[in-house]
């Protein structure tokens, strides 16, 4: 069973709320790739973080780090109906400058699930989300919503003491070994993406059939390989694009690509903006493209 209750993309954030009982590996979010607040209504849900297992039920919260965002997954098809919101970088880093919070800082920290099922603060502000999605009035709503995803964020040093341990089920096993497995493989992209010249490499190096290689990493990433590698490439070009002096075609290089062509269209897919255009955005104008 899979019941979308509601889903809504304002200028920035998404908003999305569903129930299922049933496992699959479709990309469900409004982003690609950006950074996520997950919500646990009703029944579980089980979330592998750097090796280990963590356990969400009713009235638990997540925070993804969306530079972790594939290291999180779900393990079995237990029913769970989950609130998910989901935030663009550029546009929220600016809200949340005028908070005084760093919104990369943040997720970094928070990464992580977290047991507020008592937390009256949590479950108002929940509520008030909820509400207003469910809401017909449009005036002022999507300031409402967005101001309630703030002040969530804002009050998360409250309860870092409510950050869920983490465990292992011996049902879980199998699950657990095979995402071991593709971890191995993740860890191996995150130091050497730009080295990665195919998948017929990686299979090699850790004996493993390309297709079983695949299969496994697409079941338990919700990503191709090669859109992983192209997802820490484009992180790491957006670092060159706003710190160096670099030219577009030196950052290509650097990142594996083997022509500026593809990265741009890469990079454009991704973020939805050239990486001049970005690199404008971000405040390089001096910098231009050789």
């Amino acid at each position: 069973m899979f019941h979308s209750i509601y889903r809504e993309k304002f200028r920035g954030l998404g908003v999305g709320r569903v129930g299922r009982d049933q496992n699959f590996t479709a990309n469900l979010g409004f982003y690609h790739n950006e950074y996520q607040i997950q919500y646990i209504f009703e029944g579980e849900r089980y979330f592998f973080f750097d090796g280990s297992c963590c356990h969400m039920e009713a009235g638990t919260l997540c925070f993804t780090d969306k530079r972790n965002i594939v290291r999180t997954c779900i393990i079995g098809g237990q029913y769970h109906d989950r609130l998910l919101l989901e935030m663009e970088e550029g546009y929220f880093s600016l809200l949340c400058d005028q908070l005084g919070i760093n919104l990369q800082a943040f997720f970094a920290a928070h990464h992580g699930v977290y047991q507020t099922q008592h937390n009256a603060c949590v479950q108002d502000i929940i509520g008030v989300i909820d509400e207003l999605m469910r809401s017909k009035e449009q005036k002022g709503r999507e300031q409402k919503i967005k101001l309630a995803v703030l002040t969530l964020m804002a009050e998360a040093e409250k309860w870092e003491d409510t950050r869920a341990n983490t465990e292992l089920s011996g049902t879980m096993q199998n699950s657990i070994d095979k995402q071991k497995k593709v971890y191995e493989v993740a860890d191996y992209i995150s130091e050497h993406y730009a080295e990665i010249q195919s998948v017929d490499e990686l299979s090699e190096r850790f004996y493993m059939s390309k297709s079983y290689l695949c299969r496994i990493f697409r079941e338990v990433t919700n990503f191709t390989i090669s859109e992983y590698v192209n997802l820490h490439r484009i992180a790491a070009s957006q670092e060159y694009l706003m710190d160096s002096g670099m030219s577009m075609q030196e950052i290509a290089e650097k990142l594996g690509y083997e022509s500026l062509t593809y990265f741009e269209r890469v990079f454009k897919k991704q973020l939805s903006v050239t990486p001049l255009q970005y690199r404008k955005m971000r405040g390089n104008r001096g910098m231009t493209s050789k």
